[in-house]
């Protein structure tokens, strides 16, 4: 003997459940181009693919006077829909160029940002401080660029002092005459606000260290080499570790060795912070002053 089967409740007109069976049906007849034109109308036209079905839902259901959804647009942050061969979409990691920017943080907006911060650290108007930067930009075309992305306290120092940061540029030349000065302090902000004396002195000896080498082309382009205490001390320990190279030459096909040369105190702070940091992190001391 066969079981009875109750026949399935139809969905209450209005309910959630009637909405989207209507939208549903109504897409898949547009999709499959089944559609009957109402009287007097053309047919609709029909979509270019199944994988508009969703979309035109989507429009349908925002369009219903009673819609019991939440329908919005969402603002993807990419800028096109990229997919590998997987159909997994490719991230910022993989196509960083295809992110855009956030809104409202162009180059204006991050100009607005940084004179806002630097008012309300020096305690001064912001027409101020528009102004001074002006004058900072004219003397570094290179930090205008990096507004946004360099330390906003640098920033602030550079504002508060301008006069030492003219002098600074033309102590640099002193110490560096062949260097582009426009590209390191680009790529090194920083290095306006440095001891420019003991700057002078590490600078000095590596050249004298490894005089054959063009060290004012290359620290404009590896301006990172000036986070090294003592750039000649790291010179003399890249040549006992290899006392058959040639010390000249490995650093003039690859200059940033000087940086694998760092210990104890060299240590900068993205590997494992100061000496002091990693004694104490070894000891078990992790409310040391240092951090």
């Amino acid at each position: 003997a066969g079981v009875a089967v109750p026949p399935r409740r139809a969905p209450r007109d209005g309910s959630p459940t009637a909405a989207r069976r209507a939208a549903f049906l109504a897409c898949r007849a547009r999709a499959d181009g089944a559609e009957t034109p109402e009287p007097g109308k053309a047919k609709p036209a029909r979509s270019s693919a199944s994988a508009n079905v969703q979309n035109d839902a989507i429009a349908l259901l925002s369009g219903m006077k009673e819609n019991p959804f939440s329908v919005g647009t969402y603002h993807s942050k990419r800028a096109t829909h990229r997919v590998n061969e997987l159909g997994d979409i490719i991230g910022e990691d993989e196509a960083p160029e295809n992110i855009l920017q956030q809104p409202g943080w162009d180059d204006a907006g991050k100009l607005r940002f940084c004179v806002a911060t630097v008012a309300a650290e020096l305690s001064v108007s912001e027409a101020e401080v528009s102004a001074k930067l002006q004058q900072l930009f004219q003397l570094a075309p290179g930090i205008e660029r990096r507004v946004g992305e360099i330390k906003i306290a640098d920033l602030v120092r550079m504002v508060a002092s301008l006069p030492d940061v003219v002098a600074a540029f033309v102590r640099l030349r002193e110490i560096l005459p062949g260097a582009d000065l426009g590209k390191i302090v680009e790529s090194r902000p920083s290095v306006l606000l440095e001891d420019l004396d003991a700057l002078g002195k590490r600078v000095r000896e590596l050249k004298e260290e490894t005089p054959k080498l063009n060290w004012d082309a290359i620290l404009t382009d590896f301006p990172q080499i000036f986070e090294i205490r003592d750039m000649a001390a790291n010179a003399r320990e890249l040549a006992k570790k290899f006392p058959n190279g040639d010390v000249t030459a490995m650093l003039g096909r690859q200059p940033t060795l000087l940086l694998a040369m760092q210990s104890g105190e060299d240590m900068i702070a993205y590997d494992h912070g100061s000496l002091r940091q990693v004694k104490a992190t070894i000891e078990g001391d992790r409310t040391h002053d240092g951090w």
